[in-house]
């Protein structure tokens, strides 16, 4: 409902879940929506809006179900894109990020976004960047081709922005503008296993490097901060972290990458 009170609005609405249940009532009051439905996991959920947009629409966003999109959010991305035919990707600034505490409500990300709206603003500001952070990211069609999400980092999917913006990297520029802003409210709900996001930690970037969408020494440093704080906190962790799960999967993880097995999708099997 959020959405519907821009300026500008989008011109198709896809909510991609896994049952009808998953999609709160309210979205029947709202037109130009469109529900479907398949396999659990952000990567092939994103995967599905995909295929059903390339063919209908020049610019596809992707906005988590716990993102609060700011001021003229979609009419300042239009015209960013409409402006630089070079830009390729536009990754909005998280002005407050629920993700590195126990969450934000809807009613705190509102007042958030509020008191960022009333700030006096000055020039845009537009930084170019290596990856999107998921949680609000968009790109032009064209440019996308055949490039997909990469199934084989199931469920959560934890660094699929950056594997995905990889493999865009040859066909232009990925950016971060100020006037494209918004709050991630970082909802714990629905996140699974800290067994499993701690495998993710250590192998996903790992099985990324591979496929040559991110460095080795962004991802070294990616899981070796990870594995730290989560060895230091595990002795007294905050409330809403298994700090101990995510160790126990940062040592699955270690021992499976010390062996040569580079599968993401063994957190299927783990709880």
């Amino acid at each position: 409902m959020h959405l519907m009170s821009q300026r500008r609005i989008p011109d198709q609405t896809i909510i991609s879940a896994v049952t009808p249940e998953d999609v709160p009532a309210i979205t029947e009051t709202i037109g130009n929506v469109r529900k479907i439905f398949g396999g659990i996991g952000s990567c092939c959920q994103r995967n599905r809006g995909m295929s059903y947009l390339t063919d209908t629409t020049d610019i596809i966003v992707f906005l988590d179900d716990d993102f609060i999109v700011g001021d003229d959010y979609f009419l300042n991305l239009e015209r960013i894109f409409e402006h630089d035919r070079s830009i390729v990707g536009v990754n909005g600034e998280v002005i407050a990020d629920g993700a590195n505490s126990p969450g934000l409500t809807f009613e705190e990300g509102l007042r958030l976004a509020e008191q960022h709206s009333q700030r006096k603003k000055a020039a845009p500001i537009i930084r170019e960047i290596k990856g999107a952070y998921g949680c609000n990211m968009a790109f032009r069609t064209a440019e996308i081709g055949s490039v997909r999400f990469d199934e084989r980092l199931p469920l959560y999917g934890w660094q699929e922005d950056l594997d995905f913006c990889g493999a865009l990297r040859g066909s232009g520029r990925i950016v971060k503008p100020d006037i494209v802003w918004g709050v991630h409210l970082g909802t714990k709900r629905g996140k699974g296993s800290e067994v499993r996001l701690g495998y993710s930690q250590i192998i996903n970037p790992a099985y990324i490097v591979r496929k040559g969408n991110m460095s080795f020494p962004y991802a070294f440093g990616l899981a070796g901060r990870n594995l730290l704080a989560n060895l230091i906190k595990s002795i007294h962790p905050e409330s809403y972290v298994d700090r101990r799960g995510r160790l126990r999967g940062n040592l699955i993880g270690l021992f499976h990458l010390m062996t040569g097995r580079l599968t993401p999708e063994y957190i299927l099997s783990l709880k």
